[in-house]
């Protein structure tokens, strides 16, 4: 047998291929039959129900959110009367606690209830006199920090 060239070559396979898929919309039909693929479109219709509800759970989710987000703001400014101690606070992505929440107790040395019990204090023992009251000064401090609910 003689040797064919390339381009001999490749007009073979083009027309072998032409010939296989001639009649590729009735394998395709009868592919479509099947019940393999039949089960195989369910599944996948399953998966794109799916994926609605999850957007509309998605949506819903975000939306209750932001109303946690400003339920927990208003607890914090009229329940806790915007303490500088106590802060509920809500984090979306914490794994601690129920549900992201957790109340912030900062006393680190830059916190503003540090400040605002040192400028009490200061006040407070400017008279000479008040060494003897330490304890009721103290006591009347704190009292300004405790949460009390009706």
């Amino acid at each position: 047998m003689a040797q064919i060239r390339k381009f001999e070559q490749d007009a073979i396979v083009d027309s072998t291929i032409a010939h296989i898929v001639s009649d590729k919309d009735d394998t395709v039909a009868t592919l479509e039959a099947t019940p393999e693929y039949a089960s195989i479109t369910q599944m996948a219709n399953t998966i794109k129900d799916l994926n609605k509800q999850r957007e509309i759970l998605s949506e819903k989710s975000n939306s209750v959110e932001k109303e946690l987000e400003n339920a927990v703001e208003a607890f914090n400014e009229d329940v806790l009367s915007s303490s500088p101690i106590y802060k509920l606070e809500y984090n979306r992505y914490s794994y601690q606690g129920e549900l992201g929440l957790r109340f912030n107790t900062d006393i680190s040395n830059y916190s503003s209830a540090r400040n605002i019990i040192a400028n009490d204090i200061a006040i407070a023992l400017l008279p000479k006199d008040a060494v003897n009251d330490i304890n009721s000064i103290i006591e009347r401090i704190s009292d300004k920090f405790r949460i009390v609910l009706a």
